[in-house]
C-alpha cells in the first residue's frame, strides 16, 4: 500500500495543479443570434460558435438542418435556414449535438476530434484518450 501512495504522490506532481478544477468549465458556447427575415432564419453567429466547438460548419449545418427538418445554406459567417424558427429551438438541437458529437462520454471534456476508420465514426479525446464510437452525421 506504501507503493501505491508513493507512485500516486509522483503522478500527481505531474499533473498541472488546477487540472482536476477545470472539468469543462472553459467550453462555454455563447447564445445563438437569431433574426428573422420572412420565412428564413438566420443564424449570425454561426462562424464564432463552430469555432468554439472545434467542428467544421458544413457538419455543424447537416446536423442542425436535417434535426429541424429544412433545407440550410451557409453565407459568409451566417447559417440561413428556410423557415421561421425561434433561438431556444436551434439551441436544443445544438446542444443535443455537442452531447452527441463533442463532448467525451467518459471523461466529460470538450476536447475532441472525429474520425472515419474503415466505414465507422469515432470521437477521439484528447484529454483521456478515450475513442467512442458515433453514429454519422
Amino acid at each position: 500500500m506504501d507503493d501505491y501512495e508513493k507512485i500516486l504522490d509522483r503522478a500527481r506532481s505531474q499533473v498541472p495543479e488546477d487540472a482536476f478544477k477545470r472539468s469543462g468549465e472553459r467550453f462555454q458556447v455563447p447564445k445563438i443570434q437569431l433574426m428573422v427575415q420572412g420565412n428564413r432564419s438566420m443564424w449570425q453567429n454561426f462562424q464564432e460558435i463552430i469555432m468554439i466547438l472545434n467542428r467544421s460548419g458544413k457538419e455543424v449545418l447537416k446536423y442542425v438542418s436535417g434535426q429541424l427538418a429544412t433545407a440550410g445554406t451557409i453565407e459568409g459567417s451566417n447559417a440561413i435556414f428556410n423557415g421561421k424558427f425561434t433561438s431556444n429551438q436551434i439551441e436544443d438541437v445544438l446542444e443535443r449535438y455537442i452531447d452527441s458529437y463533442v463532448i467525451c462520454p467518459v471523461c466529460g471534456r470538450p476536447d475532441t476530434d472525429t474520425s472515419k476508420e474503415s466505414g465507422a465514426y469515432y470521437l477521439l479525446c484528447s484529454a483521456c484518450g478515450a475513442r467512442t464510437s458515433i453514429r454519422p452525421v
